[in-house]
């Protein structure tokens, strides 16, 4: 297996986005307009805004650490005791989180596309593409992730621009929509949208230009990238359905595109939208895989990390059967990126980061 040891500035772009804005095309809009309601535009501009400020406190803890990623300010830190614990932690994470966007993309397409297949069927396909990217090389995955990326983003553009004749303003009153508390208080839990900004931490030491200004500029136009998608997502969403619809079969943007059509002979274009969101979820789990088998080379110390290719894809794929339900996987996800992954993202990794900041000023004035 051929390896990668950098990329440009514009390949990093495109691998946090597609982790990030992958989970739009799922269930993230649907859930805040659930938890807000009618003041879920005003939550997600709120909360959009701290993702921007958080981003900035890492980009500037970074500033004396450039080209370490978060395993090697943790060896720095506390040794490979620490080291080890978060790698662990990180590579559960995205075995986890990836065996259940899989699925939950898997169980969509079954619903609406392949009654007669059974789901297992659905995620192996993934799983075995995932498989082979990863004997092939790091570098295909990158570069084909680049061109996938902007045809995601291309293709949710379109989807908000096709809800725009069945938007009704109206639906944004109550502004406030369950008070002050619900949007801003309790609403402050849906900053875990963001939990895909997790990749920030892992690109530094990947990039061919690993100075702190390029990093800043790499992760501001990321996460200010997915505010604005998640803001036109959660408007589309609020401004064409009722918020107190609960949609828990299929992805809510999905339904914003199913009932356009374009013309007498093109009146299906969600199929078209499905083709691309299924490139970007076989990218996604190849991009998983690629940084569980970095962590793990960064853990056990070894060169040839190909005899971990097979195993890991196996994890993954038991993972993501053992759901019970679509409804399941969505409960157990949103728990999860809520209040175990959300806070270790915005808050103990910059900690970490902040008292690797102290250490090193201390060192440097003895």
């Amino acid at each position: 297996m051929s390896t990668i040891n950098k990329i440009s500035t514009i390949e990093a772009i495109a691998l946090i986005l597609v982790v990030s804005v992958n989970r739009l095309i799922l269930y993230l809009p649907q859930n805040i307009l659930i938890s807000s309601g009618s003041s879920a535009i005003l939550n997600v501009l709120y909360i959009s805004i701290i993702a921007i400020f958080l981003t900035l406190v890492i980009s500037i803890l970074y500033k004396k650490f450039s080209g370490s990623d978060i395993f090697d300010i943790s060896e720095f830190l506390g040794g490979k005791i620490l080291k080890n614990i978060v790698g662990i932690f990180v590579v559960i994470y995205i075995i986890f989180i990836s065996a259940i966007l899989i699925r939950e993309f898997c169980e969509i397409l079954h619903i609406l596309y392949y009654a007669n297949t059974h789901v297992v069927y659905l995620i192996l396909i993934f799983i075995i593409v995932a498989c082979i990217a990863s004997f092939i090389s790091e570098c295909s995955t990158i570069k084909t992730n680049l061109l996938i990326c902007f045809l995601m983003i291309l293709s949710l553009v379109f989807c908000f621009l096709l809800a725009i004749p069945n938007m009704t303003y109206q639906r944004i009153f109550p502004i406030l929509g369950n008070g002050l508390q619900e949007t801003f208080l309790n609403g402050l839990v849906n900053v875990f949208s963001f939990n895909g900004l997790m990749v920030l931490y892992f690109i530094p030491s990947m990039l061919q230009d690993s100075s702190s200004k390029n990093f800043n500029k790499i992760a501001i136009i990321s996460v200010v990238i997915t505010s604005i998608l998640l803001v036109l997502s959660t408007v589309c969403l609020l401004l064409s359905f009722s918020f107190v619809t609960s949609i828990e079969t299929i992805s809510p943007l999905y339904l914003l595109i199913s009932n356009n059509q374009f013309g007498e002979y093109f009146q299906h274009p969600e199929s078209l939208f499905i083709l691309v969101w299924v490139l970007s979820f076989m990218t996604y789990l190849n991009i998983a895989v690629m940084f569980i088998l970095k962590i793990l080379r960064k853990l056990v110390c070894v060169k040839n990390i190909r005899p971990f290719v097979i195993p890991l894809c196996i994890i993954i794929f038991i993972s993501a059967i053992l759901p019970e339900s679509l409804i399941s996987v969505r409960r157990i996800n949103t728990i999860i990126s809520k209040f175990i992954v959300g806070p270790i993202v915005f808050f103990f990794f910059p900690l970490l980061l902040f008292i690797a900041n102290l250490k090193k000023r201390r060192n440097g004035n003895e």
